[in-house]
């Protein structure tokens, strides 16, 4: 959902970094963007390691929250070029939808059904609600089962790396739609189509 079908990215970036000098700490955009999909688990380690094992991760998340939360509730957040129109090709073409995101449910449907999307989805699978979240396989695994599918038979669309090896390690055939950061040599071998935007995967379909 961020940064693919939200332009949320953007967002979580300013308020990680905010939050965290709010709490005496130089969280640099490269540090940020390593954040994308990456639950307490994944992210709690990495705190400790560049800000020592003092750090209070929750609280600093939390405090993020809110900030972005706030923002959000005054100002929305943005579509992404071409979400609309997947969807409606998806639903015109008889295809199914899942929504595979760390965040919540709940803030899912805050940010999608002012567009319509959230509707027209047939599965939601939450990060909150699988073992291990993104890079782990567990969240794609559990999002083609609710649709009735093997991985290997579901398209992935995602922006990070972290989404991206967690759907090619479950079996699905990853499109990257780059939004902050390009298709590196580091996860260039877990994506299988580069796409220019989300209209772009109707050539692959």
């Amino acid at each position: 959902m961020d940064g693919v079908l939200v332009d949320s990215e953007k967002l979580y970036m300013r308020f990680w970094q905010e939050s965290c000098a709010f709490f005496g700490y130089d969280l640099t955009p490269e540090m940020a963007l390593s954040l994308r999909s990456n639950s307490a688990e994944t992210a709690i380690p990495k705190f400790i390691d560049w800000f020592g094992e003092t750090v209070d991760y929750y609280k600093i998340r939390e405090l993020r929250r809110r900030l972005m939360a706030d923002f959000i509730d005054k100002n929305g957040v943005e579509i992404k070029p071409g979400a609309i129109e997947i969807f409606s090709y998806l639903k015109q073409n008889g295809l199914k939808i899942a929504l595979a995101t760390a965040s919540p449910v709940k803030r899912a449907i805050h940010y999608l059904e002012p567009y319509g999307l959230f509707d027209m989805l047939d599965a939601v699978v939450s990060g909150t609600s699988v073992a291990k979240s993104k890079p782990a396989p567990d969240i794609y695994i559990a999002a083609a089962e609710k649709l009735g599918f093997s991985p290997c038979e579901c398209i992935a669309v995602e922006d990070s790396p972290a989404g991206i090896i967690s759907a090619k390690t479950a079996g699905c055939f990853t499109v990257m739609v780059p939004d902050l950061t390009p298709a590196d040599n580091e996860i260039s071998g877990y994506v299988d189509y580069l796409a220019a935007d989300l209209n772009d995967i109707i050539k692959i379909l």
